[in-house]
């Protein structure tokens, strides 16, 4: 029998933790898609704040997506408005609304225009080689660490790439990737107390992050160097610069989607690849060209499991009412694996078309993630899994918190 035959839709919130123990609700997701296709879950573990709207549909993901005037980007992208509710304490999530990734269209525009005059695609062509370098610095290290070639590829390897790539861009030196690194788990893993033990751990890993980049920028205003945080400075559309914080906040952004998406794609795809060995001979051979290879990864493992819009005004969407304020969750786990776009969804398979993936636009950390798989599989002819992997506990980060495998088999 179906275990979904009998779900209780009333009283089924989305945003409980314990339907995400083995990763996205998958079977649940299908049964939304074909019963109720707009669901509204309570948010339970915040009880000061409204519930919200499952939009698990890929058409409808698309185009919620696509109209900014009645589903707004603004104020944030996850389930929550405020992570403190207490008037006294400062709340991380006020300082979200300087990233573009939070805002609408024209602010939004503005911000992107700028940006893309600093984060050109010759910039990241010519950031190549390095990220080669820093790829193999990585599993040099790890081995040196673990001769035995018994490692962790979320801990030992996955956490780092990402992070000298993107802080080098930056500017960072490469000895603060772990700084970077714990500053991100700290500020995104805000629902698994293994890595924040209370909310308060968010501000405090903010007011270590905020300094240092205030540090940065300030430097850079005296003396540019050739990286992205100088380019950040100086980039000006019609004499229009971004601001301070706007900076300071796409600096955050970029940590965070250099560090979690592009590490969560890495090592849940592989894993996929090293549970089929079929599949991973159509990599290994070649007969797969790797940007295909790494499109699959995107679609079957969306690094973020939602991202988060709010009505601004009112609105029926299959039938339900939909009130200015109330918030939608758009399902990328969901619109990913969705049996009217993809044919057999649960099944990963990188010869695939997956032109119609949902939640995943970084030009630089494609070629990052192909680059990564490229290196790992030539390097490593014996990599295979050694042992229980372990989920993060959150339902907004769609990732491993460990996997661990032998490089040398």
């Amino acid at each position: 029998m179906n275990a979904t035959a009998s779900v209780d839709l009333a009283g089924l919130d989305m945003s409980d933790l314990a339907l995400w123990r083995e990763g996205p609700p998958h079977e649940l997701f299908a049964h939304l898609r074909r019963e109720a296709p707009m669901h509204f879950s309570a948010l339970g573990d915040f009880e000061h704040e409204r519930g919200f709207w499952s939009v698990v549909r890929h058409e409808d993901i698309a185009a919620v997506g696509r109209d900014h005037e009645t589903f707004s980007s603004a104020r944030s992208i996850v389930l929550v408005d405020k992570l403190s509710w207490d008037p006294a304490v400062p709340d991380p999530m006020d300082l979200a609304q300087h990233m573009m990734i939070t805002t609408d269209p024209p602010r939004h525009d503005r911000m992107k225009a700028l940006v893309q005059r600093a984060f050109t695609p010759k910039r990241a062509l010519e950031h190549t080689e390095r990220m080669r370098e820093i790829i193999h610095l990585v599993f040099d290290r790890a081995l040196e660490r673990h001769p035995d070639g018994k490692i962790d590829l979320v801990q030992d390897v996955g956490q780092y790439v990402p992070a000298m790539v993107i802080g080098e861009m930056l500017g960072c030196p490469r000895e603060d990737a772990e700084q970077l690194v714990d500053w991100t788990n700290r500020t995104t893993a805000f629902e698994d107390p293994r890595l924040v033990p209370d909310l308060g751990e968010i501000m405090r890993a903010l007011e270590e992050f905020i300094p240092y980049v205030n540090t940065m920028i300030e430097s850079r205003r005296v003396s540019p160097q050739d990286d992205l945080t100088s380019a950040l400075i100086e980039a000006k559309i019609d004499g229009d610069h971004l601001s301070h914080e706007e900076i300071l906040m796409f600096f955050f952004l970029l940590m965070v989607a250099g560090n979690d998406s592009t590490r969560a794609v890495f090592t849940s795809g592989m894993k996929n690849l090293l549970e089929d060995e079929e599949q991973m001979q159509l990599v290994r051979s070649g007969a797969v060209p790797l940007e295909d290879v790494v499109e699959e990864f995107v679609r079957f493992n969306p690094a973020f499991a939602y991202m988060r819009r709010t009505a601004t005004k009112d609105v029926e969407l299959h039938g339900q009412q939909i009130k200015a304020g109330d918030k939608l969750a758009l399902w990328y786990v969901s619109g990913n694996r969705d049996e009217t776009v993809f044919d057999d969804p649960n099944r990963f398979d990188v010869r695939r078309d997956t032109s119609a993936s949902q939640g995943f636009g970084a030009g630089l950390a494609r070629l990052e993630l192909r680059l990564w798989i490229e290196i790992a599989l030539e390097r490593f002819p014996d990599l295979t899994l050694d042992g229980e992997s372990d989920r993060l506990a959150s339902t907004f980060l769609n990732q491993y918190r460990s996997i661990p495998v032998s490089l040398l088999g």
